[in-house]
């Protein structure tokens, strides 16, 4: 339990009078925490609001003076207001004066993790701690890296998507490659056959005797049709 005033544990001796705004703020300083907001009117269900902050959480505390606490059902709406602020802060309280504390359940503050903080002229206690929703904040957390391995995954799945086509590609020019050799072979084989008969003819064509050899233009057993016949001396010549 936090105090600051006369008469508390551990609490300070005031020398001057402070709102209750600066011995809220107070009661916070050695837990590290700081002002970082005041409004002190236009406040729903309190006489003012301040936040507080650690750097990792922020508490928000409602205000309300005697006045504001004069008009029926003021407690309720407090904690209607309070209940709401829990969407937006860490943790949330409320701050009565001193001679209002039985107005207010502890037990219900307690249930729904708001905290009491009491305040007279001499200094602010803090009697019910307030509940700070860390686990929400990790919540979020897992959320977000819950997000990012699902982008990962999907990242993956795409990547093995692309890898696969890719390694299909390869397969199809793999196959392509292979029958443009299979026709390649087929083709220096059939080149090597045609060159092969071609020697052969050759050689014959050589060795076969001349016309002129086996044809005598003045042969008398020429048939007649060759006799006198001009293309036996053209071909005789030929070699």
């Amino acid at each position: 339990m936090n105090g600051i005033g006369i008469g508390w544990r551990g609490g300070y001796i005031l020398h001057r009078r402070f709102k209750p705004e600066d011995l809220v703020a107070a009661i916070y300083e050695e837990e590290g925490f700081y002002e970082v907001e005041r409004r002190e009117e236009g406040i729903l269900g309190a006489s003012s609001r301040i936040i507080l902050s650690d750097g990792r959480r922020e508490l928000a505390v409602n205000i309300l003076d005697e006045d504001a606490l004069m008009i029926h059902g003021a407690i309720h709406d407090a904690l209607l207001q309070a209940e709401k602020l829990k969407e937006k802060y860490s943790g949330v309280s409320i701050a009565i004066p001193r001679r209002f504390r039985r107005a207010v359940d502890d037990g219900v503050l307690s249930m729904h993790g708001l905290g009491l903080i009491v305040y007279d002229m001499m200094g602010a206690e803090e009697v019910v701690p307030p509940k700070f929703a860390e686990r929400v904040e990790v919540m979020e957390d897992s959320d977000a890296v819950m997000e990012q391995k699902l982008v990962s995954i999907e990242e993956i799945v795409k990547i093995r998507s692309d890898i696969g086509r890719i390694l299909r590609a390869l397969e199809e020019l793999e196959a392509r490659l292979d029958r443009l050799e299979r026709m390649q072979r087929s083709l220096e084989i059939r080149m090597n056959r045609i060159e092969r008969r071609s020697s052969r003819v050759e050689a014959k064509v050589r060795e076969a005797p001349k016309i002129s050899e086996q044809v005598k233009p003045n042969s008398k057993k020429l048939p007649s049709y060759l006799v006198d016949n001009p293309w036996i001396d053209i071909l005789s010549r030929r070699e």
